[in-house]
């Protein structure tokens, strides 16, 4: 019995390695499919908070240079301008933008409206008492003075980052005698993206390298000062990885929580063109991953389930069509070589190639029936 069986064993030791090897190859590809959906997935969500980062980015510069414009196109600020630093130029600076600064500082949380003129400050709308404060000298208010157009940058102020618009208020012959500028604080900003894109977090923070500064607001952790963060597991994680804090970086993560996040960097650069810091931007793919660990078993089961009927199918097909009629066959052809059932017919139940064979056998054992009666007679 275990030398009829020699031709399934043989089968089935080459059949089962191929099936296998199908399945992984089958199994691979459906495992880079789902890889690729979700970074596709991904890709799409980071993009998202990229363009939306872009865009409020882009309406913050244009509301404050717009404030900023107005404010020094005020015929009453131009006056105070022309006259010599007092109090009634305070008052009158005063009176002419503090409407805008409660509602800006309304809206956004905080907001800056200064108005500057000889590297001096002549009034600021946060701080009305305070005036006469030397300002350091600032490239971009040089370029209005020169060029005498408005420009929108990025800087740290005491409110932390801060899109600033700064426009030139003119004199009566046209020259830049001075400037308004107008700072929106880019939390609010964030907190925006937050809200428009849920399972997003962003931690703003830039490089200390010492101990904390009275010149801007945050938290210090380590070596870095975060100026906004949206929880507090993303400001420890970025706290205790600190590789992930260079420019363009990018990487999936695991906090604490257990969560997934895909952090990418976006670096900051300030008005001088010099980095300012960065921008860490997360996006939750905890759910992400999960549908797609769930749909890849549930491929793989079903791979594995139809890889099993298929080769159940082929065995019992080939030992039904091949292995069966040719073992049938094999006794038949030992028992003819042995002279046993020589009478008994050898029947064709094949139309292949096994039934050529039984055709031959049958031929054989009417040949060998021949022999015998010549010998007998």
């Amino acid at each position: 019995m275990a030398r009829e069986n020699t031709l399934t064993r043989e089968f089935l030791r080459r059949f089962i390695p191929a099936v296998l090897l199908n399945a992984a190859l089958v199994l691979g590809i459906l495992a880079l499919g789902q890889y690729l959906l979700i970074r596709q997935a991904e890709d799409q969500e980071l993009s998202a908070i990229r363009n939306e980062f872009h865009q409020l980015t882009a309406v913050y510069a244009q509301q404050v240079l717009g404030a900023a414009s107005a404010l020094a196109a005020n015929p009453g600020v131009v006056t105070a301008f022309a006259t010599a630093p007092s109090a009634s130029q305070r008052t009158q600076l005063g009176a002419e933008s503090d409407s805008l600064y409660r509602a800006l500082k309304s809206q956004y949380g905080n907001a800056i409206v200064v108005f500057i003129a000889n590297h001096h400050v002549l009034y600021r709308a946060n701080k009305p008492a305070f005036f006469g404060d030397r300002t350091i000298p600032r490239p971009d208010i040089a370029e209005v003075m020169q060029t005498g157009l408005p420009v929108a940058n990025l800087g740290l102020l005491k409110i932390g980052y801060s899109i600033n618009g700064v426009a030139p208020v003119l004199s009566n012959d046209g020259g830049a005698i001075g400037v308004a500028q107008v700072s929106l604080p880019i939390a609010s900003l964030y907190g925006r993206i937050l809200h428009d894109i849920p399972g997003s977090r962003i931690a703003i923070l830039i490089h200390n390298d010492g101990a904390p500064s009275n010149k801007f607001q945050g938290t210090v952790v380590g070596d870095n000062v975060f100026n906004y963060v949206s929880s507090p597991d993303f400001q420890e994680y970025i706290a205790k990885h600190p590789n992930v804090l260079h420019a363009n970086y990018t990487g999936i993560t695991m906090f604490k929580s257990g969560e997934f996040y895909h952090l990418f960097v976006v670096p900051l650069t300030g008005y001088d063109k010099k980095p300012l810091g960065l921008a860490v931007f997360g996006y939750n793919v905890t759910s992400t991953l999960r549908i797609a660990a769930i749909t890849l078993g549930a491929s793989l089961i079903l791979s594995a389930l139809v890889f099993l009927l298929i080769g159940l199918n082929l065995k019992h097909f080939v030992e039904r069509r091949i292995l069966a009629p040719v073992v049938v066959l094999a006794k038949r052809l030992r028992a003819i070589s042995l002279g046993e059932r020589l009478e008994q017919s050898v029947e064709q139940t094949e139309t292949n190639e096994i039934g050529i064979l039984q055709t031959a056998a049958e031929r054989l054992r009417k040949t060998l029936l021949n022999m015998l009666s010549h010998i007998k007679k």
